[in-house]
């Protein structure tokens, strides 16, 4: 699409975006009609989402369940593997809800701007990442089913709690 210089590429978000401001500003109002605020939480929408039991005996039961005549030790070891991939993505998702909820905060202040928006796009991008992964692995086997999965939601998640992070860098003002 050709912006107004004839040069500039404007997307269409932003050309609506464009258009509830300067509508507005028409009006005489501070502030636009929005299509809706964002919701207060992002759902992504993957399995287990918000449930991941990352505790000592939930993944113990884990490797129980997938496992048959594993050494105590190898059921430890399991454990610990699935443990550790549990609370990376734990860790990554409550990162990403903690930004997120921040960076809507700041949206929101700024009246051109389109937080809903925002928030369904982030979703999509997540929901793509976790899908993108899934699809070019093997799956794995036993305990590591479990663990490749919640690996793959660490990482999708981390990499969108960074981006987040990035995005309120450069929204919030620069101390003088």
């Amino acid at each position: 699409m050709i912006g107004r210089k004839g040069n500039v590429g404007i997307s269409q978000s932003n050309q609506r975006r464009r258009a509830r401001y300067r509508s507005a500003h028409r009006r005489g109002r501070r502030s636009c009609p929005r299509e809706g605020a964002p919701p207060e939480r992002l759902t992504i929408g993957y399995e287990g989402e918000g449930k991941v039991d990352a505790s000592w005996q939930a993944c113990l039961a884990s490797v129980k369940e997938e496992t048959e005549g594993w050494s105590k030790t190898d059921i430890e070891n399991g454990a610990r593997k699935i443990c550790a991939a549990r609370k990376r993505h734990v860790e990554a998702y409550a990162a990403l809800q903690s930004n997120y909820r921040t960076l809507m905060g700041l949206l929101a202040q700024d009246v051109r701007l389109s937080p809903a928006e925002a928030a369904a796009n982030l979703k999509i991008m997540m929901k793509a990442c976790i899908d993108h992964k899934s699809g070019i692995t093997t799956g794995g086997h036993n305990i590591m089913v479990d663990v490749i999965e919640n690996e793959i939601a660490g990482k999708c998640l981390a990499l969108g709690a960074n981006l987040l992070r990035e995005e309120i860098r450069e929204l919030r003002p620069s101390p003088r």
